[in-house]
């Protein structure tokens, strides 16, 4: 390599996780062992260049992955890594591997990749979590890179942060970040975190304004910063970055700052194909280009599935996309109709609510006013709720069979009405009102003013509290459907519309688990409405004890696992989605594993009527 590279390859890596946290001496190490290929548009990387071969960073330009039959696997950008999968690998490679663009890319050799993991513990944790891809016998479930998002916020983060003061002027603080390699500088006066300045900043508020650099740091930088705590999941953080716009959170410990958590790593420059694609989500300024989007999701989800990744990290990552759909379209609905007349919060309710969704998931949401609408401010969110639940429709999220959307003028009204809702729904305990509320249960602020979703479900839990007789409904509501066992241990079928005898997963299964942890938590006087959270959240209540919680979500994991491989088939055919799986789709080893999960289902079922009177009620 020419000495002349080294520095420009340096500072690149210096911004690329990992190895950002290396020491200047082990990155500069680094770079002179670091492999220059050159890939024109439309060329392909051949597969024995990249098994066994070592680590990829796209340095400028873009490529594609694809499956051996053609379909899209991911495409990667500045800045991506590609390669670790196959890192281990012997024979054919997993993808083939096209340039889209002109592309030049960085290849860390595997004998050197491997030193550093052996050698730099904050290496090996950043890879440990892929561990599995090299043990190529191994039955142990995959976790893949998506796995990334089930850790926590400090595993994640950089530690290595940028602290200026309010009176350094723009030049020494640019020169600070530029010595130190970072895209954000915090600014403090004295021990006080007052805001931040970023590299964006300096471009659109210093040099597109002709500001003069020796004005003080303290004239650009944002103040009133979002946080987040270093124990946090990371997919809380990618929440508070998507809901507000933000490239840096602060990790504040015990009023401290321990490190800062980029858009950089997480998004541009991220190698999860689904935050990539919300990332895009956001960048589109019409309903079409959204549209245009969608068969995206679908990849992200085969992506997913093909890597065997976790299945709750699966509905996870689906959830965030549709998420991303829906806040994108209500702010292109704001454009359209102008700012609201009065504050609202839009939720969402369901397996969106849980982040449980999945590739065939319709939508649930509603409208909360912060006061009683006058007969212009009833029009605009007619106008608002129609647009989004007709455009989420557009966008592969179908229109609730049930009507439960802000465009069921029922779902769209005051706080006032809401609790007054809750207060019918728990009083009457009438099987339309439980039907109701279990899904009102389930509820998530997306948009708009958080602290109305916090009201709404503060009532909801401060009504149903020591409500013992509502609780013996909700659970005899749930034992109207048991799990899908017959008396000699074989599957208990329900006909399809086409008279198959199949088995309804989601119906049989997985409903029944989601109404078991509910009523849990809301005995544990929980407001979570993650499944396991719920049963998280009662276990440390003491409502139900570690046993019953680790079976539990074995159980909900393992049937969904299954859901998602049933629903994978479905789209490798072209098939619309369903839940209805024909016994004979199924292995030795799932219907064994079914049999026990639906085993232990049924044993909490009955627990649970006896604990709380239900036997014969709603029957």
């Amino acid at each position: 390599m020419e000495s002349a590279l080294l520095p420009n390859i340096v500072g690149f890596l210096a911004k690329i996780d990992p190895f950002d946290l290396l020491s200047d001496e082990e990155r500069e190490s680094l770079a002179t062992s670091v492999d220059i290929m050159y890939l024109k548009k439309n060329e392909v990387l051949p597969g024995e260049q990249i098994v066994g071969q070592g680590l990829y960073i796209v340095r400028t330009g873009a490529v594609e992955q694809r499956h051996h039959d053609g379909s899209l696997r991911t495409r990667l950008a500045d800045g991506d890594l590609f390669g670790f999968s196959q890192l281990y690998r012997e024979g054919e490679c997993g993808y083939t591997l096209r340039g889209i663009e002109n592309t030049l890319l960085y290849r860390i050799p595997k004998k050197v990749l491997s030193a550093l993991i052996d050698q730099n513990p904050n290496i090996r944790n950043h890879f440990s979590s892929q561990e599995s891809v090299r043990l190529a016998h191994s039955s142990a479930h995959q976790e893949g890179e998506e796995a990334l998002y089930l850790r926590s916020v400090k595993e994640v983060m950089n530690r290595r942060v940028a602290r200026v003061d309010t009176e350094m002027s723009i030049r020494e603080v640019a020169q600070v970040m530029a010595k130190m390699h970072r895209s954000s500088a915090l600014v403090f006066n004295g021990d006080t975190l007052v805001g931040m300045v970023t590299d964006r900043d300096m471009t659109t508020r210093v040099l597109a304004t002709g500001m003069d650099t020796s004005v003080a740091v303290k004239e650009i930088i944002t103040r009133h910063l979002r946080t987040v705590n270093p124990e946090a999941p990371l997919l809380q953080a990618i929440e508070i970055m998507m809901q507000h716009n933000v490239r840096s959170l602060p990790v504040i410990e015990n009023d401290a700052v321990v490190g800062v958590l980029t858009a950089t790593s997480l998004v541009e420059n991220s190698h999860v194909q689904a935050i990539y694609l919300i990332s895009q989500i956001y960048r589109q300024t019409t309903l079409k280009e959204l549209i245009a989007l969608v068969p995206q999701r679908q990849s992200v989800f085969e992506a997913l599935q093909a890597a065997r990744v976790d299945s709750r990290a699966i509905q996870q990552m689906v959830t965030l996309i549709a998420d991303a759909f829906n806040k994108r379209i209500l702010q292109l609905a704001e454009t359209k109709l102008g700012p609201p007349p009065i504050p609202y919060a839009w939720f969402c309710a369901g397996s969106q609510a849980r982040f449980e969704m999945h590739l065939g998931s319709d939508q649930d949401n509603g409208i909360i006013l912060q006061w009683e609408p006058q007969d212009d401010e009833i029009k605009y969110f007619k106008a608002l709720a129609d647009y989004v639940c007709d455009a989420l429709n557009e966008c592969g999220y179908p229109h609730c069979t049930g009507n439960i959307m802000a465009s069921n003028e029922r779902w769209r009204v005051p706080l006032a009405t809401w609790q007054d809702y809750v207060k019918e729904w728990v009083a009457e305990t009438e099987l339309q009102n439980l039907l109701d509320i279990s899904v009102f249960l389930d509820l998530r602020f997306l948009y708009g003013t958080d602290h109305l979703v916090a009201a709404l479900k503060q009532s909801l839990l401060a009504r149903v509290e020591g409500h013992n007789r509502f609780f013996a409904m909700l659970v005899a509501n749930s034992l109207r459907v048991s799990p899908p066992l017959g008396l000699f241990r074989k599957f208990v079928l329900t006909r399809d519309g086409d008279n198959r005898q199949v088995l309804n997963i989601k119906r049989q299964a997985v409903n029944l688990i989601v109404d078991l942890a509910r009523v849990y938590a809301l005995v544990a006087g929980s407001s979570a409405t993650e499944t396991t959270h719920r049963l998280r959240d009662a276990a440390n209540s003491k409502v139900i004890n570690e046993v019953s919680r680790n079976e539990l979500i074995e159980a909900f994991q393992f049937i969904n696992m299954v859901r998602f491989k049933h629903q994978s088939e479905l789209v490798c055919h072209g098939a619309k989605q369903d839940n209805l799986i024909a016994p004979s789709q199924l292995t030795a080893f799932e219907r064994n594993h079914l049999k026990d999960a639906f085993r232990i289902i049924s044993r909490y079922q009955e627990a649970a009527q006896l604990r709380f009177n239900s036997a014969g009620l709603l029957r």
